[in-house]
């Protein structure tokens, strides 16, 4: 995986936000929202995922699996340029890379890292892809859009930006994503959700 980070990057995603007014007021109804988004335990996700840092970048296919707390994310390059294989659950994750390499942890954001040399906020994602911040965790800001849906919020360190919200199923969930860290001011992560399936 870190040789192929080196080739040139292929694109990274076009902007893709709509506009939105951002609401720095807590909606009335932001408790039964996130009540409503904690019941989607089961999903798949097809995403474009495009990452990019001072030296590294790379665009992949994503296909996201998640059964209860147990994920299986597939990270795909394009023109079959390699591919990564995240297994995890509770009690750890493993990474598998294309060149047969597999390594075990109990830190998905911090295996994901010393192995592809990019950052990319694998736990946090379960909570951020059902449009709520991680449940537990701190949050350093916070707004909302026009609508009451999640906007911008920062939160273990990741500033991010909810946008393009759609109807699926009975839930209201963002479709693109853009991450940035204040201390590594050349990292931006975009993602951008094709299909969105919750499980009934």
């Amino acid at each position: 995986m870190r040789y192929l980070l080196i080739y040139p990057l292929i694109s990274i995603l076009a902007s893709c936000a709509s506009i939105s007014e951002q609401v720095m007021d807590r909606p009335q109804d932001w408790e039964a929202r996130l009540q409503q988004h904690q019941q989607i335990e089961d999903w798949t996700i097809r995403a474009r995922l495009g990452v990019q840092s001072e030296t590294d970048g790379g665009s992949f296919d994503v296909f996201w699996q998640q059964v209860a707390d147990a994920y299986e994310i597939r990270l795909i390059a394009p023109m079959g340029q390699g591919a990564v294989l995240i297994n995890g659950d509770s009690n750890g994750v493993k990474i598998s890379l294309a060149d047969g390499r597999t390594e075990y942890s109990n830190d998905a954001d911090a295996l994901f890292s010393s192995m592809t040399g990019l950052s990319l906020p694998v736990n946090g994602l379960q909570d951020w892809l059902r449009g709520m911040p991680i449940q537990g965790e701190e949050i350093q800001y916070i707004s909302w859009n026009e609508l009451g849906q999640l906007y911008k919020f920062e939160q273990k360190g990741w500033q991010v930006e909810m946008s393009r919200y759609k109807a699926v199923a009975d839930y209201e969930l963002p479709h693109a994503f853009y991450l940035e860290r204040e201390d590594q001011p050349e990292l931006s992560v975009r993602l951008l959700v094709r299909e969105w399936l919750p499980e009934q």
